[in-house]
């Protein structure tokens, strides 16, 4: 979601053998001509990804936890190269052609089942059920424009509509997610809840279309500062909350520091403001196996207090820390 997971593209070279490897497009890999609209597809029916659809149109995806996977399902339960999907052409002498899409375990802990049978390598059928871990995916063959409903479907979901960034439903799943990812290994991971100042009032004086383009202002502001890993939400009316993995307290305070010191002198170019915008930042982190959402978001938002009381467009960091 901006994006709880994420699917890089992968290109190879054809091989000239009997079994032809599918191509990086549905458009170059020729198996899907004219006469033909349909899509071979993974659905996630379970887990952090619930609702969004993988289209298999390259030769190979693999997904897992691991930050180099083509598709990363971050959910303790699933290994960091789970599973390996290969869409192959096979040309049989008639030149007839057809599909195989062969899923394959990759030594995972928990191992994958197709419809809860356990299994290392296996051809996928319509209608199978793949269990990684905690995860469960249906593939099927979609129609190309029911795919796309249904892709409409989980942006509207997940997304919200003014600044396009994870609503506030999906980035707090994307956090508990995260916390899950981060306590199983003891890793660190910050938040940041950011609160434009004296929002009411800007909208008071220059009215809601200005408004709404400072938020948008702010949004773009995470696209350019965060990692590619990092998460952004519209957490309330103007407030926001930004996710870092992996992530102290030092790195979440200069990550809040570049927003804030940005978002004065680019609301002033782009919207010509004769006065300047301001957030206020409150930072929290967590490292131990107990962590709780509810505790860290709390502890930010202690952070975020603070900063307001003390005269706001400030970074503070929760005491405690």
């Amino acid at each position: 979601m901006a994006k709880i997971l994420q699917h890089k593209l992968k290109k190879g070279k054809p091989d000239t053998s009997s079994i032809v490897d599918v191509g990086s497009t549905i458009k170059s890999s020729g198996l899907f001509g004219s006469t033909s609209a349909f899509i071979p597809t993974l659905t996630f029916l379970s887990g952090p990804a619930l609702g969004k659809e993988i289209p298999l149109v390259h030769r190979e995806l693999i997904l897992g936890r691991g930050a180099d996977c083509d598709f990363i399902i971050p959910d303790p339960s699933v290994s960091r190269k789970h599973l390996q999907i290969s869409c192959r052409k096979v040309i049989k002498s008639d030149e007839v052609s057809t599909l195989k899409i062969v899923a394959r375990d990759l030594g995972s802990r928990n191992g994958t089942l197709i419809n809860y049978q356990p299994i290392r390598s296996a051809v996928l059928k319509p209608g199978d059920k793949i269990i990684l871990g905690h995860v469960i995916l249906k593939f099927d063959n979609r129609d190309i424009a029911e795919r796309n409903f249904y892709d409409e479907l989980y942006r509207l979901a997940t997304t919200d509509s003014l600044t396009s960034l994870l609503n506030k439903a999906a980035i707090v799943r994307a956090l508990s997610d995260e916390i899950a990812e981060m306590t199983r290994y003891r890793r660190r991971i910050s938040v940041i809840l950011v609160d434009i100042d004296e929002f009411k009032s800007l909208n008071d004086l220059y009215g809601h279309l200005v408004g709404d383009r400072i938020l948008q202002c702010v949004a773009g502001l995470f696209r350019t500062n965060l990692r590619r890993r990092d998460k952004a939400g519209r957490f309330g009316g103007d407030e926001f909350l930004i996710i870092l993995p992996e992530t102290g307290l030092k790195a979440a305070f200069l990550v809040a520091e570049r927003i804030r010191k940005t978002l004065g002198v680019l609301a002033k170019d782009e919207l010509g403001l004769p006065g300047t915008v301001s957030a206020s930042f409150g930072i929290a982190s967590c490292s131990t196996n107990t962590a709780k959402l509810d505790e860290l978001l709390e502890c930010a938002d202690k952070a975020l207090y603070r900063a307001k009381s003390l005269g706001r467009n400030r970074a503070e960091i929760c005491k405690g820390n």
